[in-house]
């Protein structure tokens, strides 16, 4: 499966929110979500918004739409 990455430093690991219960994910090549452990999401975590996430490595934030192909 091909995995989009972060545009700063690289990684294909993201959550949801920076705070909080959050979503950690990964993007396929159709930017589409791909859930790390979905057996653990509970109401109150914070759904994943395409226009804004975070990268889990680096201070990375914005919309899907910026992030490259995985080397």
């Amino acid at each position: 499966m091909e995995l989009l990455a972060c545009p700063q430093c690289g990684s294909q690991w993201f959550v949801s929110s920076r705070s909080g219960e959050r979503t950690v994910f990964q993007m396929d090549g159709q930017h589409q979500p791909v859930i790390a452990q979905p057996e653990s999401i509970s109401e109150d975590t914070v759904p994943i918004n395409p226009d804004q996430i975070f990268c889990g490595a680096c201070s990375w934030k914005g919309p899907e739409n910026d992030l490259v192909e995985s080397r």
